[in-house]
């Protein structure tokens, strides 16, 4: 059976019948992939410098072609433009494989050959796979020296807290420990206290009795004295004192009895005189007893006092009170009236207080009432003193009410002076609770407003909360987060942001991340960015940096956690008015640890907004300076957005003019990070393989087709070799063939049958025998070094037995 190609420009020898089936299925595609080539068997050798007959006995099977050959036949049907499928590479292999194993070496030149082979394959993958762990140790390098680096960062941070706080820590301690021995030393004393209490308490028992037992026998004899003299009782002459009495006698009667443990009968006789006396008179009293020590009495009188005596007269005694310095009395008064009195006659009692002068006795009284009664008493106070000159009091009186009562109380409040148009006392109200409650009562009243309806109010509440300091804005943002309203949080943090001075801002940052609100303190920092004036973002910078040494911190995770809008408008800000060493932090860190497509939008948006760090030149001595690993970002970003401009400038810098390990980290990476869904690898690697045809020589195109092989990257491998061969024709091919070429044996080759450095040199007249029964042996003696081609050549060096493949070869 003979085969022919498609053109009949050459006809094959018909196959050897002698064929193993492994052997025959090889030498059958074998046959094809050569008749593809269109050319004769002469044509061919003569074109591969190969023997014309020894390729006939390849292609009639009668000897099995080295792989080398097979993939060199290939390569030419590749450049013809013929090229076959991996698959159908692949399938050539294993036939090749099969018919190896079938095939009983026929000499021992064509066993090393396979054995020459299979080394060269081994040595392949041992170099790609070298490469390979090469690449994973340079990222686990950089990686661990990262990683150190926080960690020695983290290890001096922590130091430095631990100095700072040492000495607080040590001061604690002391106070600690002394409060520990005042404890001890106080519940010591406690116990002592105790025993000493139930003894007295005994004592005090055994006191009373006696004196129960002493009162009643001196009441039996004073009757029975009183009987004989005919003297009135005592209780007669109380009354009598209570009527007739001047206020010293009033004053020793009331001594007398409370040194005769009459308290009850002098408690009484206090109570009287002051329902009955004039002002004057019973301010007198008072005083008085005061003065003498006996101010209980007086205490026990003023609250029927207050229910019984007129407002005016109350208003009269409430001034003596403050004339005579009486303070625990007169506000004893003021309490028992707003207990006991309407809120009419408490109204009229503040237009009396207010006619003695006593202002501060006014707002303590309305405010006092204001916060215990009821709602609606409070209203009935309002209405009545409202046309009054205490109009102008009513706010003070609120602020008490703000201040003590409950948001659903100042709600209820809040809406019945609504109800009854006193917008004005509302908002004072309401402005009082701001300022006094805290962050998270104003939250609460915030939320109870608007559940009733009250959004204007709600939102009076709100709009005042936020001129409080930054430590309440704090708790007022973590306060309306825990209710869910991250609207109101968010827009707090605006406002703020928008009017507060640069220091408080960064207090506010600074207090946000101590709380553990980073995300907030990020957002409070663009919103920085983009509302305020350079000079006014600069100033924040710097309060930043010369307080806790934040910036860098902030900027990292603000372009971690950001959008890509938000981190292009912080770059832009910071590049306007910081060093450009902030600015590049925002940069890095986006490009670095942020997804392909969010770094590509950033991207977009500063070219869109004109960046100087997106201007081709600069990118281009960027890229220079740039590792391969930061190229592989730079490329995968632009490439996300298409900005093909951007990306060629980045590939032709940071790669093309590098050299072939640099590109093949590169590529490496790209591979890696991709994660689109539509794969940018190929077209970014096809850019690439354009520069690299622009800038690269013939032997670094060689070099970095290698260096592509070696790393695994077959495909790119591939696809550079048939542009290189378009752009540079048979200079390339040649080149690539020699490089691959270069450092393989020879079997023609002294090399290959002898090593240079420890093969044993043949004596003179020695003779080298191949034969059935092997090699014969050389003599000890030893001569010049010769080759033992050479020596086998000479006539008669063969023995006269069988020769073997490799004993016909050399006699050739």
């Amino acid at each position: 059976m003979s085969t022919s190609n498609a053109t009949g420009t050459a006809r094959l020898s018909p196959l050897s019948p002698d064929l193993t089936a492994q052997k025959r299925a090889f030498v059958e595609d074998l046959r094809m992939l050569f008749c593809s080539l269109g050319v004769s068997v002469r044509r061919y050798a003569a074109r591969r410098h190969l023997d014309a007959s020894t390729l006939t006995r390849y292609l009639k099977g009668e000897r099995l072609a080295s792989w080398d050959f097979v993939a060199t036949l290939i390569a030419d049907l590749r450049e013809d433009g013929s090229p076959i499928t991996l698959e159908a590479e692949q399938r050539i292999r294993e036939l090749h494989r099969e018919a190896q194993q079938s095939n009983r070496p026929a000499s021992k030149r064509q066993k090393l050959e396979d054995q020459l082979a299979e080394a060269d394959e081994e040595a392949r993958r041992k170099r790609a796979h070298a490469q390979a762990l090469e690449e994973a140790l340079v990222d686990r390098v950089q990686r661990l020296s990262q990683t150190e680096a926080r960690c020695h960062k983290l290890v001096v941070e922590l130091e430095q807290q631990a100095r700072a706080h040492q000495a607080e820590v040590d001061v604690w301690q002391g106070e600690y420990e002394q409060l520990g021995r005042e404890f001890d030393d106080l519940q010591q004393e406690i116990t002592y206290l105790k025993e000493a209490l139930a003894v007295t308490q005994a004592e005090l028992i055994a006191a009373e009795d006696q004196c129960h037992m002493l009162e009643s026998q001196l009441e039996t004899v004073q009757g029975l004295w009183q009987e004989a003299v005919g003297v009135p009782s005592l209780m007669a002459a109380l009354e009598a004192t209570d009527r007739s009495a001047s206020i010293p006698e009033l004053l020793t009667v009331v001594s007398d009895l409370e040194s005769r443990t009459h308290r009850a009968m002098a408690s009484e006789l206090v109570t009287s005189v002051s329902k009955s006396r004039n002002v004057h008179e019973v301010a007198a009293l008072l005083a008085g007893l005061d003065a003498a020590g006996l101010g209980s009495h007086a205490q026990a009188a003023l609250p029927v006092l207050a229910l019984t005596r007129s407002i005016s007269d109350l208003g009269l005694l409430a001034a003596e009170l403050h004339r005579s310095n009486l303070i625990d009395c007169g506000a004893q008064l003021l309490q028992a009236a707003v207990q006991l009195h309407t809120a009419q006659d408490i109204a009229a009692f503040a237009v009396a207080l207010n006619q003695q002068e006593l202002c501060d006795h006014v707002t303590v009284l309305l405010g006092a009432f204001c916060a215990t009664r009821p709602v609606a008493h409070v209203l009935d106070l309002v209405t009545v003193l409202a046309p009054t000159d205490l109009a102008t009091t009513l706010p003070h009186a609120l602020r008490a009410a703000a201040a003590e009562r409950s948001a659903q109380d100042i709600v209820e409040l809040s809406r019945t002076l609504g109800a009854h148009d006193f917008r004005a006392l509302t908002s004072a109200l309401q402005a009082a609770a701001v300022a006094t409650r805290s962050a998270t009562d104003v939250t609460e009243l915030i939320e109870s407003l608007s559940r009733h309806g009250l959004l204007q109010d709600a939102d009076f509440v709100f709009d005042s909360a936020q001129s409080r300091s930054t430590g309440h804005l704090v708790a007022l943002v973590s306060s309306l987060r825990m209710v869910r309203n991250h609207v109101a949080a968010a827009a707090v943090l605006q406002r703020a942001a928008l009017t507060r001075a640069p220091a408080d801002i960064a207090v506010l940052i600074n207090d946000l991340r101590a709380t553990g609100n980073q995300t907030l303190a990020c957002d409070v920092l663009i919103e920085s960015a983009a509302r305020r004036s350079a000079r006014d973002f600069w100033a924040l910078l710097e309060a930043l940096d010369e307080g806790h040494r934040e910036v860098r911190w902030l900027l990292e995770h603000t372009a971690r956690t950001s959008s890509a809008s938000d981190a292009a408008l912080l770059f832009r800000a910071v590049n306007e008015v910081a060093p450009p060493s902030h600015a590049e932090i925002v940069l890095a860190c986006t490009l670095k640890e942020r997804p392909t497509g969010h770094a590509g939008h950033f991207l977009r948006i500063l070219h869109h907004a004109g960046a100087a760090a997106l201007d081709l030149q600069a990118l281009g001595e960027r890229a220079r300076t740039m590792a391969p690993t930061a190229v592989a970002s730079w490329a995968l970003a632009l490439a996300s957005v298409h900005l093909d401009g951007h990306l060629d400038i980045v590939l032709r810098e940071g790669g093309a003019a590098r050299d072939a390990g640099a590109i093949t980290i590169l590529l490496r990476r790209v591979e890696r990070l991709d994660s689109h869904p539509v794969p940018m690898s190929g077209r970014i690697f096809s850019r690439l393989a354009h520069a690299c045809l622009d800038l690269m020589s013939v032997e670094d195109l060689v070099g970095l087709v290698l260096a592509l092989e070696a790393a695994s990257l077959q495909l790119h491998a591939a696809t550079l070799t048939r542009s290189a061969r378009a752009r540079h024709s048979g200079a390339f091919t040649s080149s690539l063939r020699k490089a691959r070429t270069k450092n393989e044996q020879k079997v023609l080759s002294t090399r290959f049958w002898r090593s240079q450095s420890d093969a044993p040199d043949l004596a003179p007249g020695s003779e080298e025998a191949f034969g059935a029964g092997g090699a014969g042996q050389a003599s000890p003696r030893t001569a010049p070094a010769q080759p033992r081609l050479l020596i086998a050549a000479r006539p008669g060096a063969c023995c006269a037995g069988p020769l073997t493949g490799a004993g016909k070869l050399m006699r050739l």
